[in-house]
């Protein structure tokens, strides 16, 4: 007999915890960072993102976030070091290769906006690792995430992205987070588990997930085995749309949680851009944090909507 709490389709902010909880995420790896790129983003951003997102900013080599001063930070030219003072530390990391972190902030601690551009360190014979972070309240309306995703694909070189529902943690207490991460992944198949301290060193090998919105590069979408697939694959109610330097993959109007308890047509769409997709996931990654590197399970996850019985025995 079905238990009646399975009839009933929770909403994101049902599954919050004291250390976990459900927001929209929008993260692109790109290629490399480059001054001119970031600049153009942080643009784009400001048009999309409350005021009061600037209200705290983290910019390496700076270890913790730091409250900034009224400013105005939608209408100032970025160039203005009187309003962005940090930002002149952000152009000389970016063009010497080293280390980067910029991040600006609302300081809420719940369904909070905050942007994050982010590259490791690397020598200049070697591939860059840089990803762009956007988190927004689960609330937050799809079409804005959606113009807002469509506008950044058109200026980053980008290895591949997605957006949609993620689980979201307090990063000093990683390890409780995941193991409620896991049974919930195992549930709610549509929203993205996050390690980007796993993920982000293997994104030029291969792309991480399938999502509501999917970036999918050029250097993917070339891919002969992908392109075999795109001829004899059609997903209903999705588009497929040149975006930028790659494509950008759209899975309905909204992000849906995946619910595998309870039927949602909408899922269907999913479990067909897996099998899209499946031969440019990656097959190879650092494992996730907690069960996912007990179980060994991490590619299983990933390749869940191609290869649905890998995950559910895992």
């Amino acid at each position: 007999m079905t238990s009646p709490a399975l009839l009933t389709q929770p909403s994101p902010g049902d599954l919050d915890s004291p250390l976990l909880e459900i927001g929209l995420d929008l993260t692109i790896y790109a290629e490399r960072l480059s001054v001119p790129e970031w600049e153009a983003v942080l643009d784009i951003y400001r048009k999309y993102a409350p005021a009061d997102v600037w209200t705290k900013v983290k910019a390496s080599p700076d270890i913790g976030f730091k409250l900034l001063p009224a400013g105005d930070y939608i209408d100032a030219p970025l160039s203005d070091e009187a309003v962005f003072p940090f930002l002149r530390r952000i152009r000389h990391r970016t063009v010497r290769g080293w280390r980067t972190e910029f991040r600006v902030w609302d300081g809420k601690l719940s369904q909070s906006w905050s942007a994050c551009i982010y590259r490791l360190a690397h020598q200049a014979d070697q591939p860059e690792h840089v990803f762009y972070r956007f988190l927004f309240p689960w609330d937050t309306a799809p079409a804005l995430v959606a113009s807002l995703a469509n506008e950044l694909g058109k200026q980053i070189n980008y290895l591949s992205g997605h957006a949609g529902f993620c689980h979201l943690y307090d990063p000093y207490f990683k390890g409780t987070a995941f193991a409620q991460i896991f049974p919930w992944a195992k549930r709610y198949w549509a929203v993205d588990v996050e390690d980007l301290n796993a993920a982000l060193p293997s994104m030029h090998n291969g792309m991480k997930a399938i999502s509501w919105l999917t970036f999918i590069g050029a250097k993917f979408l070339a891919d002969p085995k992908l392109e075999a697939q795109r001829q004899s694959l059609k997903i209903p109610g999705t588009v497929l749309k040149p975006c930028g330097s790659g494509a950008l993959l759209q899975l309905g109007e909204k992000p849906i949680l995946g619910d595998r308890h309870r039927l949602e047509p909408e899922l269907a769409s999913y479990f067909a851009a897996g099998v899209l997709l499946d031969p440019v996931l990656l097959t190879e990654i650092t494992e996730f944090e907690g069960p996912f590197a007990e179980k060994g399970c991490t590619v299983a996850w990933i390749h869940r909507f191609a290869a649905p019985n890998a995950w559910t025995s895992a």
